[in-house]
């Protein structure tokens, strides 16, 4: 991003002193000489071009002087430009271009994707799940160093380089088509300024944020947090949960893909249409049919149902909260939709 506007600001610069001395020269040489417009022209172009075609007229001794400084002046634009050339070609700009513009197509096919804001340790965490679970992301980075390291270990990554405080930044990352964004920047201020943008460029879409003090956790929810997370706070939760019930970890680090067995939380949306909706669990068996096990509901307006026991009815925009493997969910997803018996 940085690169391409330095990039355009020096062609505009080149081209801007070209024009100017096109039309500094012309009018030059019309008052000292008396020529024609046309001739003024012609004579300019072919000196700064260094045709050599020849004076159209006889040029009087101020013309001549006139004529050496077009040259020389000319001489520098064409040596700063050819410069500016060669460095955009040896330190790799051109290549930045080109990059940014085929991330921005890219990003542009992209619908009800996340974008994650920033590539410190909490993002790369981030990433690495989306990664895994193939879902579709954006990354927001304004640290070159981040990027590269995050392209060697991801090499299909999509990637903005830019600030994602800025409003453009977030929109080139296709923030009013995303369904979620990740902050995971490590400056409370700044993620409460992305939440604030962004909720405003797309009021559905779905936040989860990160605060490093806990007393801005309110703010960042005022701002249009969906969720917010205090990695200092977690991880001090799970280091006493380690020290007084490990087996417990243990057991979340497996359904939550820390572990060696494929076995996951996963939430199942009832979708309207569905064969499940209206009927008991006991009449579905869903234990039976997939081999996952259902921990919880979540109703449409928020409630969650613990521990659902076989006479609970499933309706139309539940979501189930599930253990099972991959393949399991994968099966059930297909059932809820009505699509194996």
């Amino acid at each position: 991003m940085v690169a391409y506007g330095t990039t355009v600001k020096r062609f505009v610069f080149i081209l801007t002193i070209l024009i100017l001395l096109v039309l500094i020269s012309t009018v030059g040489i019309k008052l000292i000489e008396g020529w024609s417009w046309l001739d003024s022209l012609w004579h300019t172009i072919i000196t700064i071009s260094t045709v050599g075609y020849g004076e159209v007229h006889p040029l009087t001794t101020p013309g001549k002087i006139f004529t050496m400084l077009i040259i020389v002046v000319a001489f520098a634009v064409f040596a700063y430009g050819a410069s500016s050339v060669a460095s955009m070609i040896f330190e790799g700009e051109l290549q930045k271009i080109f990059t940014t513009k085929r991330m921005e197509k890219m990003v542009a096919k992209l619908k009800n994707h996340t974008i994650v804001c920033g590539l410190g340790r909490t993002g790369q965490a981030a990433v690495k799940e989306l990664a895994k679970e193939k879902v579709p992301f954006v990354v927001i980075e304004k640290s070159e160093e981040k990027i590269e390291e995050a392209r060697e270990k991801y090499p299909n990554l999509i990637y903005i380089h830019g600030d994602a405080t800025q409003d453009e930044t977030l929109i080139k990352a296709g923030v009013k088509s995303a369904a979620n964004l990740i902050v995971a920047t490590a400056d409370d201020a700044d993620n409460l300024f992305i939440t604030l943008s962004a909720k405003n460029l797309n009021p559905r879409l779905r936040i989860v944020t990160r605060a490093n003090r806990e007393e801005n956790v309110i703010k960042l929810k005022r701002a249009g947090a969906t969720e917010v997370i205090l990695p200092n706070v977690i991880g001090g939760l799970r280091m006493a949960s380690l020290a007084i019930r490990p087996s417990v970890v243990s057991f979340l680090d497996i359904v939550t893909h820390h572990g060696e067995i494929d076995l996951r939380l996963e939430e199942v949306e009832v979708p309207k249409g569905s064969p499940f909706h209206g009927k008991l669990l006991r009449e579905l068996n869903i234990p039976k049919k997939t081999g996952v096990i259902v921990i919880g509901i979540r109703r449409e307006d928020g409630s969650f149902i613990l521990n659902p026991t076989s006479s609970t009815m499933v309706l139309e925009g539940d979501k189930l909260i599930i253990i099972g493997t991959k393949e399991q969910a994968e099966k059930l997803k297909r059932l809820v939709r009505g699509e194996e018996d």
